[in-house]
């Protein structure tokens, strides 16, 4: 059993991966085809590139995040075009995205010997 804090996503097309934050915390995130990522979900979405290390977070946030806040969305624009990779991390309909996540995914890196289960 994984210890990782999430929930999986419900479309089978997908496959959770986990992803450790910067406080050493693991998360189950489902990737995402980037070509086709459709943010219209309640949840929050990590956008990532290729390092020699590992997959990479380069922007991390919500919907939201896009419309309300202009910071969020000029990282986003600079972030689309260098990600090579989306995931998402699904939240309950009244759940609220605790900004603490987002400050540790921002840092995040797949661990690519844990996939998640």
């Amino acid at each position: 059993m994984s210890n990782a804090f999430g929930l999986t996503s419900t479309n089978e097309f997908q496959n959770a991966f986990q992803w450790q934050g910067r406080s050493g915390r693991a998360y189950d995130l489902t990737k995402q085809p980037l070509e086709d990522l459709n943010m219209s979900g309640h949840g929050l979405y990590l956008l990532a590139i290729a390092t020699p290390e590992g997959e990479k977070a380069i922007w991390v946030g919500t919907r939201d995040s896009l419309i309300h806040d202009d910071q969020s969305r000029r990282a986003f624009l600079k972030a689309v075009h260098r990600a090579e990779f989306a995931y998402s991390y699904e939240l309950g309909a009244h759940e609220t995205v605790p900004p603490t996540l987002v400050w540790d995914l921002e840092a995040a890196t797949l661990r690519p010997e844990r996939r998640a289960a």
